[in-house]
């Protein structure tokens, strides 16, 4: 027993001592995270302790027939969650990285999905035309983004008004931003806090466009 409690804490401190040098790291070399990681930080314990697509999906406040953008889809497991809400409209997973497009291209193909379209898209130059989402959502990405900010924008020009801006973060994101920042970033963006959730380790955040 003792055995496997040193075990556990050398296991910590290992995790703590990757965690700060990562954030130390990504504070002053701001880039996307390595694509092939996203089948790392996408785990089922994540998932089903810490950020549940289901019950990010629910306080997105989704319907039937609504057009939504994901920024950063990584897997595909938050885009699945809000493409059964949303269907028969369509989820928009945007990424600028040709492996998460070429991974959940498959995936869609594979498991039948119908309301789910992959692109290559650029957050600071979205496809979309103005006023022409219902929700944008970024679970974990916003602070990969060199200049927030101008993503944020972006996100403000494609919804249409009274859409939701949806962000949800996690503390063992080396990029983890505290929540007052991204209210910050929100607020520069021109969008008004609707609601937000959770607590310090997860949380979420959703900003309306004025009407």
């Amino acid at each position: 027993m003792n055995a496997l409690l040193v075990l556990l804490y050398v296991v910590f401190g290992y995790f703590l001592l990757a965690m700060t040098v990562g954030r130390l790291v990504r504070r002053y070399y701001r880039f996307p995270i390595p694509s092939f990681l996203t089948q790392v930080i996408d785990n089922p314990l994540r998932r089903r302790f810490l950020q549940d697509p289901e019950v990010i999906a629910d306080r997105m406040m989704l319907e039937p027939g609504m057009t939504v953008v994901e920024v950063g889809p990584g897997k595909g497991s938050y885009t699945f969650a809000v493409a059964r809400r949303v269907a028969p409209g369509t989820v928009y997973a945007c990424d600028i990285s040709d492996y998460v497009f070429e991974r959940l291209r498959e995936r869609v193909e594979r498991e039948g999905i119908d309301n789910v379209e992959p692109r290559i898209d650029d957050a600071y130059n979205f496809s979309f035309m103005d006023d022409s989402v219902d929700r944008v959502f970024m679970i974990a990405c916003l602070p990969e983004i060199p200049d927030p900010v101008r993503a944020l924008r972006e996100c403000f020009r494609v919804l249409r008004p009274g859409g939701l801006l949806c962000l949800c973060e996690l503390f063992f994101d080396p990029d983890y931003p505290l929540r007052r920042i991204e209210k910050r970033w929100a607020g520069e963006a021109g969008f008004v806090l609707e609601k937000e959730f959770g607590g310090f380790l997860v949380y979420q955040l959703n900003f309306r466009k004025p009407i």
